[in-house]
């Protein structure tokens, strides 16, 4: 059992932690960046669209070409795949283009399946995530990544990584069909962690993460602005925020 702490804050009595993957494990600019590029250029081809459009298209996903960003308002990585996709159709239909709803979705699925040929070249560990973990499970505290990636994706991240070694638990969307903020992945991991939700936190970086905490009734969520949410709209779901892992001590 330990407290984690920041510099304006304490939570007692842990005794599990469930991380989220993207933009609070790895660098969700890098790795959702390049994906949406893909997908972008992919929808072009596809649907025989101007060049002109890509720019637009990456930012209808949530992806700003000139800054390199996620953009703090998504939709990508802050709702579900389902609608980023609905967000892209509902475009392109204003904009007079024939597409349907499978149609993109077969294509996300094709994009997905390519980029698993070079995604070791956009995973990036974010700082502080392998000291933070490697102190945590020195203390023996139970731990989980719960994500709204692919098991697969999720498993060969961590092992590349090198930091699989570090988790109890991997799970990912086959988990379960009710979303995160539903709070039941939460739970599916505790049980699978042999724990009540009042022993455990919630690490992320959106609002998504710190409802699931709030509804499967966790001890705690954890806000880290290392993703595409700023600090202060993180402050706003949750008293628990820090700027990096820099700021979390251990006792």
């Amino acid at each position: 059992m330990i407290s984690l702490s920041s510099p304006s804050w304490k939570i007692e009595s842990i005794e599990a932690v469930l991380f989220d993957k993207d933009g609070t494990l790895i660098d969700s600019h890098i790795y959702w960046g390049r994906i949406i590029q893909k997908r972008s250029r992919a929808l072009i081809k596809m649907l025989n669209l101007k060049d002109e459009v890509h720019p637009v298209l990456c930012q209808k996903m949530g992806f700003s070409l000139e800054r390199k960003i996620l953009l703090p308002e998504g939709p990508i990585a802050l709702v579900s795949r389902e609608k980023v996709i609905a967000i892209l159709l509902d475009f392109l239909i204003k904009q007079g283009v024939a597409v349907t709803f499978g149609q993109i979705d077969s294509l996300f699925i094709e994009v997905h399946s390519d980029f698993l040929n070079e995604i070791n070249s956009y995973i990036k560990i974010l700082p502080g995530v392998e000291e933070f973990l490697k102190k945590i499970k020195d203390k023996k505290i139970k731990t989980a990544v719960v994500t709204t990636d692919s098991i697969k994706n999720t498993r060969e991240i961590v092992k590349f990584l090198n930091i699989d070694k570090y988790f109890d638990v991997l799970l990912g969307k086959e988990a379960t069909p009710l979303p995160k903020i539903s709070g039941e992945p939460a739970l599916i991991a505790l049980r699978q962690l042999d724990l009540e939700p009042d022993l455990a936190i919630a690490i992320g970086d959106s609002a998504m993460d710190i409802t699931m905490a709030k509804q499967a009734h966790l001890k705690a969520a954890v806000g880290v602005a290392l993703g595409q949410v700023p600090f202060e709209a993180l402050k706003k779901e949750t008293a628990f925020v820090v700027k990096g892992y820099d700021e979390l001590s251990i006792n």
